[in-house]
């Protein structure tokens, strides 16, 4: 399935176990990304209670549609929250719900990415109605408790070359890696602690930067 709307720029992933009310302002990070070519967020709270977590999503879904009303928003594993809470999709692992569970539930107009760490896992995913795949993780993580091996920039760009579905890298991504993610021309790159700090304002139009200056395609 070719995605119906493009995935373009970095992927912030707004994560609750970063995002402190406290620390960070909604509305001041929503106003920012409005500002930069930033196509699709996510919202995660995957360490949170039910309550939390809605709180969680309920507040930066407001402040995203206010501030930043042509971002896409996608819910990470949280299929009976996307309509409640006017998501444009959801985010599923290999062990959240199914694609099959997804679409049936979804309204058509709505996004679905999948997580993938294989190459059989990316076959299986182009079979299925999936708007692009997450692929990783690139480098260690430690902001997910993340048994799959450690994939490497050389072993991202072969999956790029072999599959027609957009992908993103996710998993240990930090500024100074890229550059070299975004030389493999894959179709995103998902971020969190690169961004997620004090001086995230800076760090987010660094991120947008460094991925604008990507080699174009060769024809």
């Amino acid at each position: 399935m070719t995605t119906r709307l493009p995935i373009t720029g970095i992927y912030p992933i707004l994560d609750a176990d970063w995002l402190t009310p406290t620390a960070f302002s909604p509305a001041a990070i929503a106003s920012h990304l409005a500002q930069l070519p930033v196509s699709l967020v996510q919202l995660r709270a995957k360490g949170e209670d039910d309550a939390m977590a809605w709180e969680f999503m309920q507040l930066w879904m407001q402040a995203l549609r206010t501030h930043a009303p042509t971002i896409r928003i996608l819910l990470n594993d949280r299929l009976d929250w996307v309509e409640a809470l006017g998501a444009d999709g959801i985010h599923v692992g290999q062990e959240d719900a199914s694609i099959a569970a997804c679409r049936a539930v979804l309204p058509p107009e709505r996004l679905i990415g999948l997580s993938t760490h294989t190459l059989a896992e990316i076959r299986q995913a182009e079979t299925w109605q999936v708007d692009y795949i997450g692929f990783g993780p690139i480098f260690p993580t430690t902001t997910k408790q993340d048994t799959h091996a450690v994939q490497g920039v050389e072993r991202l760009r072969s999956m790029v070359a072999q599959t027609r579905l957009p992908m993103v890298a996710i998993g240990g991504i930090d500024l100074e890696h890229l550059g070299s993610v975004a030389e493999t021309q894959v179709a995103s790159a998902a971020l969190i602690r690169a961004l997620w700090q004090g001086d995230w304002p800076q760090r987010l139009t660094s991120a947008c930067r460094i991925w604008q200056e990507r080699p174009a395609v060769c024809a």
